[in-house]
């Protein structure tokens, strides 16, 4: 594959709040930028910045073809992508990610096995199709259990903790989107992330590792450096080492992890693009995650990460925007992020930067933010 030069064309498929990230960083290094843009769409913040908008269904191959044609690298953030029309992609065009890794983790069953494979801890499991599976699989792994669809994408509407007989009883006996995962609950007490890396020769960097804090299943807080024991991080870093050299692909990507109580760690799952965890090091690291994944589908040079401060990333609301404003006008050591996706739809971040990480949490509590 060639080397792509500032100047050249980068295209996205995605228009999420990582795509436009993505793309103002491509910009900002010299690069073109094109993307599908929808009637859904056309509106964003991220047609708003682009060189090139092709127009036409991003779930239709003729128009990711055309999206192909005008560009010399293509790349994705849409974990949905439908895996057919990638792999047809990437025999057709230059799409340095490839196909194999976001086939295998939008299955959960591949994904384990990936990672049972290479000797690294995952939650037990079972797979399963009917109520008669699930109640064997019980017998086996245990309650409290969590069952989820196989194939990603579904929502969390889908999942279903069981914590008792009680909760097996009130299960109907067939399963609607056919076979399942029956994962036993890990007791964590902390959940971590690191994004990860790889490049064309297959040298993989480690970006420091990120504590994140969870409010209703979706990522409220990202901090770092993260709070943990050193035997901790060397032993995370290591986990993400080996899979990123194992895994098919190139560019960033990010691992999120379980730590228990008695100190076990175990793989969560992998996530195959930018992510919106890593965003916590946009100001905090010499190069941000957007970089590290340009350089690396381009086949510019990538070398060690290197932190020259703490932060701590907060997830913003619409409905918090007043709140916001205020702080605006009297947090000049803040740095607020904000952007429209799909449908008009808003979401965004604020940073804080500083030497210690409980003073930058304690601001976000004073502005009642969190």
């Amino acid at each position: 594959m060639p080397v792509i030069y500032p100047g050249q064309t980068i295209g996205i498929i995605g228009n999420d709040q990582r795509a436009y990230m993505l793309a103002l960083k491509a910009k900002e290094m010299g690069y073109r930028v094109a993307a599908i843009v929808t009637e859904q769409t056309q509106d964003s913040s991220l047609a708003a910045v682009l060189d090139i908008q092709i127009e036409g269904d991003p779930q239709q191959y003729e128009t990711l073809a055309r999206l192909g044609d005008c560009c010399q690298v293509l790349t994705y953030t849409d974990e949905s992508l439908d895996e057919t029309l990638l792999e047809q992609l990437v025999q057709d065009y230059n799409v340095p990610q490839g196909s194999d890794a976001l086939s295998m983790t939008q299955d959960r069953y591949l994904e384990k096995v990936f990672l049972s494979d290479l000797n690294i801890n995952i939650s037990p499991y079972v797979t399963v199709v009917d109520k008669t599976d699930i109640e064997q699989g019980v017998d086996s792994i245990g309650y409290p259990c969590i069952l989820k669809p196989i194939q990603r994408g579904f929502g969390r509407q889908y999942h279903q903790y069981l914590e008792s007989p009680a909760d097996l009883a009130k299960m109907d006996d067939t399963l609607e989107l056919g076979a399942y995962l029956l994962e036993s609950w890990v007791p964590k007490q902390q959940e971590l992330a690191v994004m990860v890396a790889k490049d064309y020769e297959g040298q993989v960097v480690t970006l420091p590792i990120i504590e994140n804090q969870m409010q209703d299943q979706d990522l409220q807080l990202s901090i770092t450096p993260a709070r943990i024991d050193q035997d901790v991080a060397e032993e995370i870093e290591r986990l993400a080492t080996v899979i990123g050299q194992n895994l098919d692909y190139m560019g960033i990507f990010g691992i999120e992890f379980f730590l228990t109580a008695d100190m076990n760690i175990y793989v969560k799952r992998i996530v195959t693009a930018p992510h919106e965890t890593g965003d916590v090091l946009n100001r905090i690291l010499n190069f941000s995650q957007y970089e590290y994944h340009l350089k690396a589908i381009c086949q510019l040079a990538i070398g060690p990460s290197r932190l020259n401060n703490a932060g701590v990333c907060l997830r913003t609301t619409p409905e918090q925007w007043p709140l916001i404003q205020t702080q605006m006008k009297i947090k000049p050591d803040w740095y607020f992020n904000r952007c429209q996706t799909i449908g008009a739809q808003e979401s965004g971040y604020i940073t804080a930067v500083g030497h210690n990480i409980q003073p930058l949490l304690d601001n976000f509590e004073a502005a009642e933010l969190i």
